[in-house]
């Protein structure tokens, strides 16, 4: 029984250790993936988070919350980084009363996502299952070149941008501790945020109930094709 005890022990070390190491490159990475700007405290780069096979190229892929309140500095620094592609996660009466985004894009792509009851983990629960156009039109937009770099963004940057986060962070192979820190960094950039580990978890549930995420993906109208081109577009090799 010691024995077995022991062994138990330095398997539970040996997993935390793991752990440790997948997720130290992703808390290492934060500070200088973020775009700091005065209207919203929520927009930054998934370039350098971990994937199966190296990192999410940098400089291709950024988060945010709505970018209709930019000051002209913040427009500037927005316009700076060249983005040719907005998604934009809000619907008609959200962009009517907050306004459109502030900034010179090639291209705005609006893809309302919506959930048809709840709050908080509940309507996460709709919002991964009722959103399948929205998902899969997604990641056409990142299996094609010419759409980078693209930005998406929702209103506050955290609840449905959050979840096109993990569903596209899982594709490429990213540790779900990595996604799960990149989700929670939402609240570490601004106190006023709210997000919690189980809404996520409603994501990676319904996941895991398709057999995965390529499977969850085909499900919804992505098909192996389009996940395959999405991780040549994005992945490149781990810095040495």
């Amino acid at each position: 029984m010691a024995l077995s005890d022991g062994r138990s022990l330095a398997g539970m070390r040996l997993i935390i250790l793991v752990v440790v190491l997948l997720v130290a490159p992703a808390l290492a990475e934060a500070p200088s993936r973020g775009i700091l700007l005065q209207a919203t405290r929520n927009t930054r780069d998934l370039g350098g988070l971990p994937t199966a096979n190296g990192v999410v190229r940098a400089k291709a892929v950024y988060r945010s919350g709505a970018l209709c309140y930019l000051t002209a500095a913040d427009t500037r620094k927005v316009n700076a980084l060249k983005i040719a592609t907005i998604v934009d996660l809000r619907n008609n009466r959200e962009v009517m009363k907050e306004g459109p985004d502030r900034v010179k894009v090639t291209r705005v792509v609006v893809l309302p996502m919506t959930n048809s009851r709840g709050t908080g983990q509940e309507a996460y629960h709709y919002l991964i299952r009722e959103n399948e156009v929205a998902v899969r039109e997604f990641f056409r937009l990142l299996a094609t070149p010419a759409s980078y770099p693209l930005l998406f963004h929702c209103s506050a940057g955290k609840d449905r941008t959050g979840i096109l986060t993990a569903l596209l962070l899982m594709s490429l192979g990213t540790p779900r501790e990595v996604i799960e820190d990149d989700y929670l960094q939402s609240q570490r950039n601004s106190p006023g945020l709210v997000v919690e580990k189980a809404w996520l978890q409603e994501v990676f549930d319904a996941v895991d109930y398709a057999g995965g995420i390529e499977a969850w993906l085909v499900g919804a109208g992505v098909d192996r094709d389009v996940q395959q081109r999405v991780r040549a577009n994005l992945v490149t090799p781990a810095p040495r």
